[in-house]
């Protein structure tokens, strides 16, 4: 009986998490590609007209002291001096965690395991 019930938890907490990142995965789509690329390489079909160009997240050197709350600061904020906007008031904090996420999955040693 506890054993169901362990299972059951696992499977709920597996869903919720694949439906996390699923959402991380839609906003990024929407909100991020089309400057840094479905891939995340920073080659979306706008990135050649931006100066400086889009992060590219594929970099390991990007991630060097990179932090989480970094990446989540950024979202929020934007960048200044580029033409990252903030999507505070745009995003919920969820939407933000669940970007950052996905954004994550491009750090090289995140690919590797």
């Amino acid at each position: 009986m506890i054993a169901l019930r362990l299972a059951i938890l696992a499977a709920a907490f597996g869903t919720a998490a694949a439906v996390l990142a699923a959402d991380g995965t839609a906003i990024y789509a929407e909100r991020c590609a089309t400057c840094h690329g479905d891939g995340g390489a920073g080659d979306g079909p706008a990135s050649a007209a931006l100066e400086p160009r889009p992060r590219n997240f594929r970099d390991a050197g990007f991630w060097q002291g990179r932090t989480t709350e970094q990446l989540t600061q950024v979202v929020k904020a934007g960048k200044p001096g580029t033409m990252m906007p903030p999507f505070a008031g745009t995003l919920s904090d969820a939407d933000v965690d669940a970007v950052v996420r996905h954004v994550e999955s491009f750090r090289p040693a995140a690919r590797a395991h």
